[in-house]
């Protein structure tokens, strides 16, 4: 592979620094959404809904104290010469021994015990992983690097989604962590970091933290958003159209909506690097905002795939784009993996609140359809207006707009 200094950086070289978010997503796309849920329709079956919005909560406050933590320590290791690549590793294996023991619990506390283990593992090796793109990557095919990133993500979901939705709870489980054991392999392709000097620090310029914050903030409202839908879609299939595979009808849906993800997030990546970043992640919100509010509008299951067709179609672009655009505003990239970790840890904040937030909103409807309505319309709402906060960032791909 090409190192930093290099004219061209090849597609090949891409796909082989993204190949690991395959086996992560693997198991991340249907842990909570589909995996946890059907346990819980088991474990819990007169006490569900409640059930899944605490332990939810708990994995997500989890989540949050990981990856500021997680990338301080990488940082300071990357100086004294440690290896990320390893570091991943062990995280990893960390990981695939948590999804074992969860495909074994019998108690409420044993699968809580076990998803935040799992949950943290995942959000620790992400957050060290991802650092090795700008430090490997030319600057000027980030979005192009963050567009593959997103394509081998909605992979990993929709093999993921697809196995959730035909294997029985635990046996998906089982299959989850021989993939992210799997996965760990490709970390032999990735080549290592170039050796850490103090100029390291110059390759991106000092200015205010105003752009970081504004993604940030973008970034906030779509994951509420994703949140309230992945949290209670299952619930939704099972509660309120009264189908008897909730699993199934859940996976097929979601991997339909990421099928036309996984193109749109490669274009949408190369696009970034020629235009401004800001627009293609705006624009790419927009189908996520009239998805929602479809299904908000005509929970139908004779119509439900073309939302989710249309959902998919800007899933790729902001996740992929917006993921490059916070990576321009990082002024400092000697702390890179800190600063990272804080964005986030804070731009997914919204994943402790959520679980409860929509609870409170399906209960207060006067029938369950009307109160899923509302969370629905309520997604549609956060897709808007993280869309249109990205506008704010006042320098589009590392330069003055």
């Amino acid at each position: 592979m090409e190192s930093t200094s290099t004219e061209r950086f090849r597609n090949r070289d891409h796909l082989a620094i993204n190949a690991l978010w395959v086996g992560v997503h693997f198991q991340d796309a249907a842990l909570m959404t589909i995996l946890v849920p059907a346990l819980l329709l088991v474990l819990a079956p007169a006490n569900h809904t409640n059930v899944l919005a605490a332990l939810s909560t708990i994995a997500a406050i989890a989540t949050a104290l990981v990856p500021p933590l997680a990338g301080a320590f990488s940082d300071r290791s990357r100086r004294l010469g440690g290896d990320r690549r390893i570091q991943t590793a062990v995280i990893l294996a960390v990981d695939t021994i948590a999804l074992l023991v969860m495909a074994q619990v019998s108690t409420i506390v044993g699968l809580t015990g076990a998803v935040v283990v799992a949950t943290v593992a995942l959000m620790s090796g992400s957050t060290v992983y991802q650092v090795l793109l700008p430090e490997i990557v030319p600057r000027r095919f980030w979005g192009t690097a963050a567009g593959f990133r997103g394509a081998m993500t909605l992979v990993g979901t929709i093999v993921g989604l697809a196995l959730a939705a035909l294997l029985p709870a635990r046996q998906a489980l089982l299959v989850d962590a021989a993939g992210v054991a799997l996965s760990a392999v490709t970390l032999f392709f990735v080549p290592p970091s170039p050796p850490y000097v103090e100029a390291v620090r110059s390759g991106a310029s000092v200015r205010d933290r105003w752009d970081l914050f504004v993604t940030l903030i973008g970034r906030a409202w779509i994951v509420l958003g994703m949140t309230l839908l992945n949290t209670y879609v299952l619930f939704f299939f099972h509660d309120v159209l009264g189908i008897g595979n909730a699993s199934f009808n859940t996976g097929l849906v979601a991997a339909s909506a990421m099928v036309g993800a996984v193109v749109s997030s490669v274009a949408a990546g190369v696009l970034s690097d020629k235009l401004d970043r800001r627009l293609v992640v705006c624009l790419s919100g927009l189908p996520m905002t009239l998805a929602a509010l479809g299904f908000a509008l005509l929970p139908d299951p004779r119509v439900i795939f073309i939302f989710a067709a249309l959902f998919g179609l800007g899933y790729g672009g902001v996740f992929s784009v917006g993921w490059a655009l916070a990576l321009d505003a990082v002024p400092e990239l000697g702390d890179v993996a800190r600063d990272l970790g804080i964005w986030g840890t804070l731009s997914n904040s919204p994943m402790v609140i959520a679980p409860a937030l929509g609870a409170v909103i399906i209960a207060h409807g006067t029938t369950p359809s009307d109160g899923y309505r509302w969370l629905f319309a309520t997604a549609s709402a956060c897709f808007l207006l993280g869309s249109l906060t990205v506008l704010a960032v006042r320098n589009a791909n590392g330069k003055t707009a």
